[in-house]
């Protein structure tokens, strides 16, 4: 079980990485580009030399190992998965160097016995060398067995991350872009530092409660923050998101979204019209 003291006042040691250009250019294969081997645009991040570093890569590197699954955390790794995303970036990202990762845990909370438990980690993800910040990254993950600690009370109330404006039900969509994923992404998304079996192991992803592997849901979202980023010709500076439903690699996606001064709202819709990603929002240049 969760000991709320424990998890909030934890403590992480730094997170160095260095990184180099194939390593920017398999994250861009892990997004799917590329997939149209005459996108110019696209190839700039997969095939270039030098390549173009995809922004969205801020998410992956520096991160934690699999620090959930330590004995002392109370956390049963088994049933988590990604809840919500928060990403601000603060300076370009070179398409090699070396980065740290400092972390903590800003949020705790109980959503009741039998509905599971939210836990948000922030990044903060600066240049080794110079110690220049260069995004800021909230993950929320979902912890499905984990409900009901808070008997005595401790515990945060729930917040969205910080980001642009979210998508609300009924807002018209100033654009509608098409997103396909590929059978194999999530295993080459992986290969970017995610190796949560769940997205690779067909019995793993079953025990967990679905039909087969999920995609990641830092693949979506970086997906969905390279599309708009092309569709609006400028860099975003923030996006967040809730993932609502898992996408399995094949699903063909759609993301639903409005742009109004520089700021945002987004959706993603799945097969069947299923809601992928819900709340969506952004800020641009």
């Amino acid at each position: 079980m969760i000991d709320y003291d424990r998890l909030k006042s934890r403590v992480f040691a730094p997170v160095v990485q260095e990184y180099s250009r194939r390593d920017s250019m398999m994250y861009g294969l892990g997004l799917n580009l590329g997939a149209d081997p005459l996108d110019a645009y696209s190839l700039q991040y997969v095939a270039a030399d030098p390549p173009q570093a995809e922004p969205m890569m801020a998410m992956t590197l520096a991160r934690l190992g699999p620090w959930m699954r330590e004995p002392d955390v109370g956390i049963d790794y088994r049933r988590i998965v990604v809840g919500e995303l928060a990403l601000r970036l603060h300076a370009p990202l070179p398409c090699e160097g070396r980065v740290r990762g400092d972390h903590r845990v800003i949020r705790i909370t109980d959503k009741g016995e039998g509905r599971g438990a939210l836990v948000t980690v922030l990044r903060e993800l600066r240049n080794d060398e110079t110690g220049q910040l260069l995004a800021e990254f909230e993950q929320v993950t979902f912890c499905r067995g984990d409900g009901g600690f808070a008997k005595d009370g401790r515990h945060d109330p729930s917040a969205a991350p910080a980001g642009g404006f979210a998508w609300e039900a009924g807002m018209p969509a100033d654009f509608v872009l098409d997103l396909p994923t590929s059978p194999q992404q999530a295993l080459i998304y992986r290969l970017s530092g995610d190796m949560n079996p769940l997205h690779s192991d067909p019995q793993v992803a079953r025990r967990a409660g679905f039909d087969r592997p999920i995609l990641h849901g830092l693949a979506t979202m970086g997906m969905a923050g390279h599309a708009i980023a092309r569709v609006l010709g400028k860099p975003l500076t923030a996006i967040r998101g809730r993932l609502s439903a898992p996408v399995y690699p094949g699903e063909h996606l759609r993301i639903e979204g409005s742009e109004s001064r520089g700021e945002g709202g987004f959706r993603i819709v799945g097969s069947g019209g299923r809601e992928i990603l819900s709340n969506g929002g952004f800020k641009s240049t």
